[in-house]
């Protein structure tokens, strides 16, 4: 990729460059601006005033916010005592948010505790803006003792999600909320299950009482269905059974509600139609009209065709279909001509009058679109009606499994406290209850509060500011809130981010006195990222059907400052790689799902990966703050965040691979379905093997698994399946075995199968914690093969199975088809890095930052909206097509699509304020061959927008990186050396052999011996993946074709091959010819014969040679023990090979000599002889011992 680099401008000028800015130390200057944002969080921040703030990202609003609780339970300046704990209520978006929130207030007030006098004084006046002679010994204890305080009080500090909050107040007044004492929250995954449940039971009872209005859903529904409809139906489950209980549950009162607000005619759509297509219509006009154009031209021919094809038709509804295309073009908008020509109307003023449609309607023309609109009427009265009645019955018995179970899913606590506290008769008194112990309420993330929210919101505060409410306390009761309208992008969670600024006037009405502060400077990203933010949003275009704003509320526009002014960053644009268009011949190869190397999305993740290897290697600087100042440091692979819109459509996996592909560390999904972790799957096919041993594919899956290892390859395994009697499965196969590793397999199934009455947690636990016959726990195997990521996912599973115990059957089954059902998720925290790469998505990503982020997933259009129910008038339309929809319905499917670009925006600007010193956008080829390759209101659009404005390109340099900014250049070295482990603790840092533990054992691989860096294949190399491709294939032959009898070796070879969809023929051929050609040399008759290993693991170490407490733990390609020697072989495809051994590079020498080493040591008494064989040629090289002394001196000296 080319690279062009712009002149970077701020504010007109040009900046300096890099070497310019770069000093050992940087701290951002003491500014008007940043004394002016202190003042700000400082008056935000004073628990003596309720406050509105409006707080850009990166804003410092968690360390107002934690400045405000501190400040609450300080000693009041004029001696008075602070707020007691519990009268304090934070409420916070996620448990994330509240945990971090809750860890940084402990942590200061845990300081104050033991901070000494002086030092305490200078805090405190720094936090409350007095001076430090104006505390006193008393004030000083007061600050010392809240640590102890908050610890002490019942419940601990209040600082929660709404939801957590709900929880509460439901368990204090249960029998007032009429809900179970001591209910139970239910994850999304188990509302799931149990919803499927109540749906599948109302869709039967319907197929039973009302087969019409069900068949009806699924016409209307098409694709979907009508258990998908019920869904549809679900997502707005609580305002149905709000309309439901409002109308006592009565269907036939629901339906005149229903058909009032949409002035649906009584008939039905049917009755329409037999009325409107008989009697009503004009045949002998219509045959009049109709003989007459037959006899004009084309268009006139055309429609009097339809006139009589509509007279001839016997059904209403056919007629109506022909009739329809007369006044209406094939995509279905009206006709903006005529459907005659002139000639005919002034021949026949007949024609006109019935079907004119241009400058004015005719009769007919304006009959039709009057029936039209009844039609549509009378059909979305029909649908909506029909998913009610039949979708209420499901709503209902969903609310029934719940109660039955005492459980409450996350709509269902707002519901509930909802009611308790603006509808119920005991409101007052629950309100009174609770007024008395809350004083004080800060709202985080207010922005991401839905209008049901804020109901509780105004329930809890009504009092605050009525005399009644003042009386009670001597200090003024605050609300406090916080939010950015910028920063919504939750509303598939019920957030409107429009509430925000209506609370405000609403809070204002009853308290004049509520400061609004609007918090701009970002003490996060440097003034190059923060300048380009502005850009983007400032100069984006308009959004169709956008609602209007508020004109007595400022502009739209926005500004941010940044506090680190003097340490610049860049944003760069990439440009689009142009698209490649797929062969026929292509398409057909591959399968189906595969994605294609050159597909636009795995050529991008491909290109970023490499960048980011080259950017990490060329130790390119960000800057990091040391607590002394700014300095700058190489960039590490924690320091990278790459942000995509979501998991789904290819770009997140094939981003992952990639990174992984380029060996760079990479912390793999955020978010995981457990189901469709391996690890999982692996313990759920030993519940389905127990439950019923005849799954033949179970079995070979769990054969080839951890827990058993026993099948290595593809062969072995058909060898044990194949050849068996009808009706015989492999189990029978397995047990009937005398291969002592199978015997001990099959002693490890039966246990299984003895375990199957087990309940899922006691057999995941006989399996996972008990040591099998090789001593060797579960979880050992687990850890193993997949690793240590494999842990959080089956530890999930296992809490799964806990959860299921307490309320289910105990049944493997139940259990298994629970799993299968669901849609459980692992959440992991990837807060805080370590030493990974995170790829995550923006929503992931909310609160998080990274010295540099990049963004991959930019060029796709907004997505609609996608709402199946708009509410019209009060009430619930169903309209699960745009085709005949309501022109109610398609004004709000226009507005819903508006707020969701607005949504669109808003999610850029999370991303791009998550960047602190660089932030890269890039994009996959979107849409046809003729486009650009991105969609107009794209966010690649909106950022080339801003690019072109703040950086300027004409011609070429369009189609080259773009630059905004200074480009980012290596670090200086003592930056590197310095700053290469900041942040880790001493013991983290020190050597191993530093350390006074010796009975750890270090294990190594052999080339890790060497001092130095080994010499790597350029990232950019032409042809370096497909290089080492050959190179894998070639040693999976020699390892597995050895074990095939030669007649069969050509064919196995090539079977295995063709498994690989993306090599073309003469590929696979080289390939084989270069493996059965080593096979085929007599001089490697000695390499292959019987007793020889292929993939021998090399675990040990060597008094003689190696150092102290280092071993070794390598794989050997081919291990030949007889009773005359040892020889190990190691295969290279390396073209072309070296002629003699003075030519083999040091890694593969030290690798051997490694490996040769270990063996002398284990095999005193036999003469141990290395050998490289090269398929080029092919060769046996024998390599001298000399030379390998040589090499492991040379490699000891440097260790």
């Amino acid at each position: 990729m080319a690279t062009t680099v712009l002149p970077a401008v701020r504010n007109g000028q040009a900046t300096p460059t890099m070497e310019a800015a770069m000093s050992r130390f940087v701290s951002p200057p003491d500014t008007e601006d940043f004394r002016k944002a202190v003042q700000v969080q400082a008056r935000s921040a004073d628990p003596l005033h309720s406050a509105f703030v409006m707080a850009n990202a990166g804003s410092g609003k968690t360390k107002v916010l934690i400045d405000r609780v501190a400040r609450l339970l300080l000693r009041r300046p004029d001696g008075r005592p602070g707020a007691k704990p519990d009268s304090i209520l934070c409420i916070t978006y996620t448990k994330a948010a509240a945990s971090e929130m809750l860890s940084r207030l402990f942590k200061t007030l845990g300081q104050w505790s033991v901070m000494e006098d002086d030092p305490l004084r200078k805090k405190l006046a720094q936090l409350q803006g007095r001076k430090a002679s104006d505390y006193n010994a008393e004030d000083l204890q007061v600050a010392r003792a809240l640590f102890a305080n908050a610890l002490e009080t019942p419940g601990g500090l209040r600082i929660e999600t709404i939801h957590a909050f709900c929880a509460r107040v439901l368990r204090r007044f249960p029998l007032e909320a009429d809900v179970f004492p001591g209910f139970t929250e239910i994850e999304e995954d188990e509302a799931f299950a149990l919803w499927n449940e109540a749906r599948s039971e109302a869709v039967m009872a319907a197929q039973e009482t009302m087969p019409e209005l069900l068949d009806l859903l699924a016409l209307e529904g098409g694709h979907e269905g009508a258990m998908l409809a019920l869904d549809t139906l679900r997502s707005i489950g609580t305002a149905v059974l709000r309309f439901a209980d409002h109308h006592d549950g009565d269907f036939d009162v629901m339906d005149d509600v229903l058909r009032e607000r949409l002035q649906a005619p009584e008939a039905s759509v049917e009755e329409l139609l037999d009325l409107a297509m008989g009697e009503a219509l004009p045949a002998a006009d219509i045959r009049t009209v109709a003989e007459l154009l037959l006899t004009g031209g084309k268009t006139d021919v055309a429609t009097g065709e339809k006139l009589m094809a509509v007279l001839a038709a016997k059904d209403a509804g056919e007629r109506w279909s022909i009739y329809r295309s007369v006044f209406r073009a094939a995509s279905g908008d009206l006709r903006a001509s005529n459907p005659y020509t002139k000639g005919m109307a002034e021949a026949l003023p007949l024609v006109a009058g019935l079907f004119q449609m241009k400058d004015g309607f005719g009769e007919e023309a304006h009959r039709m679109l009057e029936l039209e609109d009844r039609l549509n009427r009378a059909a979305a009265f029909a649908r909506t009606s029909a998913m009610v009645r039949v979708g209420l019955p499901a709503l209902e018995r969903y609310r029934e499994l719940k109660r039955a179970r005492a459980a409450l899913d996350f709509d269902d606590l707002i519901e509930h406290t909802r009611i308790l506290l603006t509808e119920t008769g005991m409101s007052d008194w629950v309100l009174y209850k609770l007024d008395g112990g809350l004083s004080h309420l800060l709202l985080d993330e207010a922005q991401d509060t839905s209008p049901t929210q804020w109901e509780l919101v105004d329930a809890l505060t009504g009092e605050f500011d009525a005399g009644l409410g003042r009386e009670r306390s001597q200090d003024p009761r605050t609300l406090f809130v916080v939010g950015d309208e910028k920063q919504s992008i939750y509303s598939f969670q019920g957030a409107d981010p429009s509430q925000l600024l209506k609370q405000y006037h609403q809070f204002q009405s009853r308290n004049s006195a509520l400061l609004k502060e609007s918090m701009e400077m970002s003490f996060r990203s440097g003034p190059e990222v923060l300048e380009y933010v502005d850009a983007v949003w400032n100069e984006a275009p308009p959004i169709p059907n956008a609602p209007a704003g508020d004109p007595a509320e400022e502009s739209n526009l926005i500004h941010h400052v940044s506090w680190r002014s003097d340490q610049h960053g860049c944003v760069e644009l990439w440009p689009i790689a142009p698209k490649e268009e797929e062969t026929e011949e292509d398409a057909w190869a591959r399968p189906v799902n595969a994605m294609r190397s050159s597909s636009p999305k795995a050529r991008l993740a491909t290109e970023v990966a490499r960048a980011v290897k080259a950017m990490v290697n060329a130790g390119e600087s960000v800057w990091a703050d040391t607590g002394e100042g700014w300095v700058q440091r190489p960039v590490q692979p924690e320091d990278i965040l790459i942000l995509v819109r979501g998991r789904t459509g290819g770009l997140f996996d094939a981003m992952i691979g990639a990174l992984k592909a380029q060996g760079l560390p990479v912390a793999g999904a955020d978010r995981l379905k457990l189901g469709d972790h391996i690890g999982v799957q692996d313990c759920l096919n030993l519940m389905r093997f127990a439950a019923l041993p005849e799954r033949d594919l179970t079995l070979a899956e769990i054969l080839r698994g951890p827990f058993l290892g026993l099948v290595d390859d593809d062969r072995y395994l058909f060898e044990l399946a194949s050849g068996r009697k009808r009706g015989e499965t492999l189990w029978q196969r397995v047990q009937a075995s005398a291969d002592p590793d199978v015997k001990a397999a099959s002693a490890f199934l039966q246990m299984l199968i003895g375990n199957a009455h087990l309940p899922p947690f006691d057999f995941l636990t006989a399996v996972l914690d008990v040591p099998g016959a090789d001593g060797q726990t579960g979880w050992e195997k687990l850890n193993a093969r997949l690793g240590h990521p494999a842990r959080d996912p089956v530890e999930a599973l296992v809490a799964e199975a806990i959860a299921f115990d307490s309320t289910e059957p105990a049944s493997l089954q139940c259990f298994i088809a629970r799993m299968e059902a669901g849609e459980v998720e692992i959440k992991r925290d990837l807060a805080a890095p370590e030493r990974e790469i995170r790829v995550m998505t923006v929503h992931g990503a909310k609160g998080l930052q990274a010295p540099v982020v990049i963004l991959p997933d930019t060029t796709s259009a907004p997505k609609p909206s996608g709402g199946r129910i708009h509410e019209i008038n009060g009430v619930p339309v169903w309209s699960p097509r745009k085709d005949g929809e309501l022109a109610e319905v398609t004004a709000a499917r226009a507005l819903a699509d508006a707020r969701a670009e607005e949504e669109h925006r808003r999610l850029l600007y999370v991303a791009l304020t998550r960047a602190q010193d660089r932030l890269i956008i890039a994009g996959h080829w979107y849409g046809g061959q003729k486009g650009g390759g991105y969609h107009d209101r794209s966010w690649y659009a909106l950022c080339l927008n801003a690019m072109d404005r703040l950086a300027p390109a004409e011609g070429e340099a369009r189609n080259e990186v773009r630059r905004f900014g200074i480009a980012p250049s290596t670090a200086p070295k003592s930056a590197r050396r310095e700053n290469e482990s900041a942040g880790y603790p001493d013991w983290a840092l020190k050597r191993v052999e530093d350390t006074p533990v010796t009975a750890r054992r270090k294990f190594s691989a052999p080339t890790s011996l060497l001092g130095r860096d080994m010499p790597v294949m350029a990232p950019f190399g032409e042809g370096r993946e497909a290089r080492l491709k050959r190179g894998r294939l070639i040693h999976a032959l020699l390892q597995y074709l050895p074990d095939v009898p030669e007649a069969d070796r050509e064919t196995a070879g090539r079977n295995f091959l063709a498994r690989d969809a993306s090599l073309e023929e003469a590929e696979r051929e080289e390939m084989l010819s270069a493996a059965l050609g080593v096979l085929q040399d007599p001089a490697m008759a000695g390499v292959f014969k019987p007793g020889g290993r292929a993939e021998a693991a090399i675990i040990g170490s060597s008094k003689e040679h190696l150092p102290e407490g280092v071993v070794i733990n390598g794989r050997v390609d081919r291990l030949v023990v007889s009773d005359t020697e040892v020889l190990i072989v190691d295969f290279k495809t390396d073209q072309p090979a070296p002629d003699t051994p003075e030519g083999v590079g040091e890694s593969y020498m030290l690798q051997m000599a490694v490996y040769w080493a270990v063996l002398r040591e284990a095999y005193k008494k036999l003469p141990v002889r290395a050998a490289l064989c090269w398929t080029d040629g092919p060769k046996l090289m024998p390599l001298p011992e000399e030379m390998l002394l040589a090499s492991l001196k040379r490699a000891g000296s440097e260790v």
